[in-house]
């Protein structure tokens, strides 16, 4: 429903009527509601990732999102109800991006971070990437591989990964320490 001025005219379209309005192709209606909605999902993309340009970067990649999904929108549902869900899982995404390079030590590597809308050859590379690091992490030594699965995958503390092995906390910490250094220098090395 419009907002109405006391003439009985509308005054602003709907969040939905303007949805639909860009469903069909209305560039002006789509770039209504970003400019309307951005400040709140930067806002609180803000809370989820942790930092304003995370934040603005997850918004942008929400209203992607938001932009190719348009046909399947339900305009009885409330459009910010449905950009908030999105927004959720774009977040969710970025923390499990940022879980998995960190996990193998490339956190501030810009070419890790995978694209949002890969083309099939970024696919295909990113695949192999995966293989690639896969093949290393199994080539790794026993005693640095069981150490970084188990921090990484199965969360375990230094102090439990130490009791799981039958070594000290600082063992562990030094032989994850290393897995993650040979892990890197290998990947680089043979790329």
């Amino acid at each position: 429903m419009s907002r109405d001025r006391a003439d009985g005219s509308a005054l602003d379209p709907t969040d939905e009527q303007l949805a639909i309005r860009a469903r069909d192709g209305e560039r002006l209606a789509f770039n209504q509601l970003m400019q309307r909605h951005a400040p709140r999902l930067v806002q609180f993309l803000e809370r989820q990732v942790g930092g304003r340009a995370d934040a603005e970067d997850v918004a942008q990649n929400t209203f992607i999102a938001i932009h190719r999904n348009l046909a399947r929108f339900d305009a009885d549902k409330s459009f910010v109800t449905w950009m908030f869900f999105i927004a959720r899982n774009k977040a969710k995404d970025h923390h499990r991006r940022r879980a998995v390079l960190n996990w193998v030590g490339f956190e501030d590597r810009a070419e890790f971070m995978p694209s949002e809308d890969p083309d099939p050859e970024t696919t295909v590379r990113d695949k192999a990437d995966l293989a690639r690091v896969d093949a290393l992490i199994r080539a790794l030594p026993e005693g640095l591989r069981t150490p970084l699965l188990l921090s990484v995958l199965e969360g375990l503390s230094l102090a439990e990964i130490g009791i799981a092995m039958g070594i000290s906390e600082k063992a562990a910490e030094v032989r994850v320490y290393r897995a993650r250094k040979k892990l890197k220098d290998d990947y680089y090395h043979e790329g």
